[in-house]
């Protein structure tokens, strides 16, 4: 058989011809044709060597053939590093003079100049309305390819991205820029191109249509079964095993069909084509022979050798045209988030299921190529990347990353349990300031977290802020008694001023000694108490659950410390002014380590939390109602249900949504809003009988929330969009009338509306915080890189909170929106943030499945693990409970005790414990 083809068949690299016979159309072709054709401006932003190019000539030459003017600009051909903004807008002047041939109607350098005290991007936008529109009478599209290039300019391109917005905002007062149409192509997100990020609403991207250009799927890559018909007579077998290695990827594809072609030879004994069945009637129902060719395993294994010996094995020697090089240096860029980006990737190998959120990293390995989004999930691209980008390369990049690699894995290979390997001293500094400003892996978090010794680093904050009360109380002590003293010597002096002013004197230094000795001993009896509970705690958390004795000894202790602090705060009703809570801290997780342990014996203490199995997969939202005792839960199930405080399900209803991202109460508790991921709102009754419908939100909904009176319902998405609706007083109908929240640049995570409902707020994937009105008029953007908010309900004092990723808790003033009060939490990567019903405790959580509570005044007052990610938290309407929502599907109630339960809840532990009856009957009484 002649194992040969023309040469240029199939194409590895550059633009494709247009008349290219091994062209693959797409759904990509049509969606942009048909999106310039109508006028809209189109953008494809993905992975290098996808077929962007190839793309932009197609539809060029489509556009052309419909009598529409098209320009095509490659933006890196104008240069960035060096080139000043004058140099590139007329660079791209000169570039449309050239291609839409103006060059006999204006002197382009002559009518630069003459404008030369406008700034470069009005001298463009006055090119465009003066001279190009009048002169070119069809419709015009301006394609800019190689778009990511204006991230190397030393200036930011955000005027020009503004300026292709103002284009079509012109449309609505000059009817000519109906005519012109941009495109945007290159490698790169919306996000990134924006480097002004509070400027994003100036962009054409929230007005824009994304194109999606995916690989070749095996109906669409017919075109290419073509060029393998002279090896064999079933290249459509041979093309479907090309598919399998590279997932459609274009270059990929192309680049193997060549390879089969020129290494035929590498399969000695390939079968040649079958012979023509002879024969007639008698034959047909004979199989026609022709050797081997027929079996799957033949194409199998040979389009396989030639994935390994001639794409996979010696790579780097092989990658011409560069491809896999280009993947490889994006994926190991030295920047903060190489950590997270690695370890992400790792966990896609591992087939862990990682939903697509538009986070940075996942972004960073979209544009690499790596991995695709199939699907509601995100999966590596093809079996040629899997080869060449394996588990083990990513495990030694990680190793020589991190400055623990060795203790982490020994730690996780664990189970987490060998602690051991945790880090201590200079280990675990050396390791933090490592870690400082980086987005590390989720193993990465819980090990530092778990290495810094939670309730230790806890212990020593609080003890130092005790240390430095205690010398202030004590130099206020010291100053006041010199005070006084110096008060009497004066009053000898002067005698003869008269008595009365001598009493008053000596009353008020000895009225200031007073109060700075009572600071004093409150300072030292804060530290004492404090010391105590923190001894109790650390004996109960260094002993296994078995240690009953450990536990109970444990357990005393911290009742002796909570009844000290008892009496310190009985005039103290606010959480807040409590000057110690590690009693508390211990007392919780005493009580839960003795809860658990007791678990398969009879329980002496009352019940402190329950569970159960709510959904299949994740809970993605929980909520109590304002008004019962009933709460509700979501899940990527796509059901709604109802339960009681029990656990025991009241009532559930598919949602046809899709799945529900997140459920919420009205303010009255009479109906449901659910977010749905098909980009729709609907209210229920909670008979689960559906009342109204509505989406005006492109792409998945992430949150919603009714203002006080329940009169307005906001709701914000995945793709910059975010908008409040008026709702009739039975929610059965929506005005019409829509109120945007526009300038958000790409994921809204959150809106919310403040407990008077006087503004709202929102959230985007830039962490950035904004104010708004309800006419939709921005009012203040925080000055804050915040991952959730909360706000103290009405009828408590005017506060909202933020915190931070890396768990830094922000108290703003209400009224005036003023930051009034920081503190670092133990989290290294917070989730999200809520205020209890009484405004006294902040909720917190993590990535590692724990939910802290904090006062006011930045102390730990509780601490509850699981065993699951945890999703979503709810506070019950009195503050006794939180509901606690799990990454698989389970729910948690858990009691919220004050010092006083605790109390009441370890002594009566005792009861049943004779031997510890006189100590009890002391410390209890």
């Amino acid at each position: 058989m002649n194992f040969t083809t023309k040469p240029s068949y199939y194409q590895v690299g550059g633009s494709l011809a247009n008349n290219a016979p091994n062209y693959v159309k797409r759904q990509a072709d049509d969606d942009l044709y048909n999106g310039l054709k109508a006028g809209e401006f189109c953008y494809v932003l993905n992975s290098r060597q996808m077929g962007k190019s190839s793309l932009q000539v197609r539809t060029i030459q489509r556009l052309r053939n419909e009598g529409i003017a098209c320009a095509a600009i490659d933006i890196s051909e104008i240069g960035n590093r060096g080139v000043t903004p004058e140099q590139w807008y007329a660079g791209l002047l000169r570039i449309l003079e050239n291609n839409f041939n103006l060059s006999d109607i204006v002197n382009v350098r002559t009518w630069w100049r003459d404008r030369n005290f406008l700034t470069p991007v009005q001298r463009l936008s006055e090119f465009i309305e003066t001279v190009l529109l009048p002169n070119i009478s069809s419709n015009i599209v301006i394609f800019i390819d190689e778009i990511d290039s204006i991230l190397a300019l030393d200036f930011p391109a955000d005027d020009f991205l503004a300026l292709i917005r103002s284009c079509y905002n012109k449309r609505a007062n000059n009817s000519e820029f109906d005519r012109l149409t941009w495109a945007l192509l290159g490698v790169a997100s919306p996000t990134d191109l924006c480097r002004e990020k509070n400027a994003s609403s100036n962009t054409p991207f929230n007005i824009g249509k994304a194109i999606e250009l995916t690989g070749f799927d095996e109906t669409e890559a017919q075109p290419l079964a073509a060029g393998l018909a002279e090896l064999t007579d079933s290249p459509h077998e041979v093309l479907r095993e090309v598919l399998y290695w590279t997932g459609g990827q274009p270059f990929l594809t192309q680049k193997l069909c060549k390879l089969l072609l020129e290494n035929a030879e590498l399969i000695p004994n390939l079968p040649p084509p079958a012979p023509p069945c002879q024969g007639g009637e008698e034959d047909a129902a004979a199989p026609c022979q022709g050797g081997e060719k027929d079996k799957i395993n033949t194409s199998k294994e040979w389009v396989e050798k030639v994935v390994r010996l001639k794409i996979v094995e010696n790579w780097e020697s092989q990658d011409v045209p560069e491809h896999l090089s280009t993947i490889r240096d994006r994926l190991f860029k030295e920047n903060q988030r190489i950590v997270r980006r690695l370890g992400l990737y790792q966990q896609i190998l591992e087939q862990t299921e990682i939903v697509p959120d538009g986070s940075a990293e996942q972004m960073e390995l979209r544009l690499s190529g790596l991995i695709v989004k199939r699907g509601e999930k995100l999966t590596i691209s093809n079996p040629i990347y899997e080869a060449v980008f394996n588990k083990e390369l990513i495990e030694e990049k990680l190793e020589k990353l991190s400055p623990y690699s060795e203790a982490i894995k020994l730690w996780l290979n664990s189970s987490c349990e060998d602690d051991s390997q945790l880090l201590r001293g200079d280990d675990l500094q050396s390791a933090l300031v490592w870690a400082a400003g980086k987005s590390l892996r989720n193993e990465d978090f819980q090990f530092l977290t778990a290495s810094q010794k939670v309730i230790l680093s806890d212990q020593n904050q609080l003890l130092h802020s005790a240390t430095l009360e205690t010398k202030k109380a004590v130099c206020d002590a010291e100053k006041a008694w010199s005070e006084a003293d110096s008060a009497k010597q004066k009053a000898k002096q002067w005698i003869g001023i008269g008595s009365a002013v001598l009493a008053a004197s000596l009353l008020a230094a000895i009225g200031f000694s007073t109060l700075a000795y009572q600071r004093f001993k409150l300072a030292q009896a804060s530290i004492e108490i404090e010391q105590n509970g923190s001894d109790a705690l650390l004996l109960a958390v260094s002993q296994k659950t078995e240690n009953s004795e450990a536990l109970s000894e444990a357990l005393l202790r911290a009742i002796a410390s909570g009844k000290k602090l008892k009496t310190l705060v009985t005039n103290k009703p606010r959480l807040e002014q409590y000057p110690a809570t590690i009693p508390l801290l211990a007392l919780q997780v005493i009580l839960d380590k003795i809860s658990e342990k007791e678990q398969i014996e009879a329980s002496s203490l009352p019940q402190r939390k329950m569970k159960w199995k709510a959904h299949i997969g994740a809970v993605t939202s929980v909520n109590f109602s304002p008004t019962r005792p009933i709460l509700v839960t979501a899940g990527i199930d796509d059901k709604v249900r109802i339960w009681n405080v029990f656990g025991q399900k009241i009532v559930e209803w598919k949602a046809l949504q899709q799945s529900v991202n997140m459920v919420n109460f009205s303010p009255n508790g009479k109906f449901l809003a659910t977010a749905g991921r098909d980009g729709t709102v609907k209210i229920w009754n909670l008979s689960g009988k559906n009342i109204s419908t509505f989406k005006e939100i492109q792409g998945s909904v992430t949150s919603i929330s009714f203002s006080p009176d329940g009169l307005l319902l906001a709701a914000a998405g995945i793709d910059s969009n975010a908008a409040i609706w008026k709702l009739s007083k039975q929610p059965k109908s929506i005005s019409s009338s829509v109120v945007k929240l526009p300038g958000h640049n790409g994921l809204v995570r959150s809106v919310t509306f403040s407990p008077n409902g006087d503004f709202i707020t929102t959230l985007d994937g830039n962490s950035t915080v904004r104010i708004w009105n309800w006419s939709g008029k921005l009012k203040k953007t925080l000055p804050v890189q915040a991952i959730g908010i909360s706000f103290t309900p009405a009828q408590h004092p005017s506060r909202f909170t933020t915190v931070t990723l890396n768990g830094k808790v922000g108290l703003w003033n209400l009224p005036e929106k003023e930051l009034v009060k920081e503190f670092q939490t133990l989290h290294f990567d917070a989730k999200s943030i809520s205020f209890s019903p009484d405004g006294e405790r902040l909720a917190t959580v993590g990535i590692d499945k724990t939910v802290r509570l904090w006062n006011l005044a930045g102390r730990q007052v509780a601490q509850f693990e699981f065993e699951e990610n945890v999703v979503s938290v709810s506070w019950s309407r009195d503050g006794k409970q939180i509901a606690v929502a799990g990454s698989n599907g389970t729910v948690w109630l858990r009691q919220v005790e004050g010092l006083e339960e605790l109390l009441k809840q370890s002594c009566n532990f005792f009861t049943t414990q004779p031997k510890y009856f006189t100590r009890v009957s002391t410390i209890c009484k």
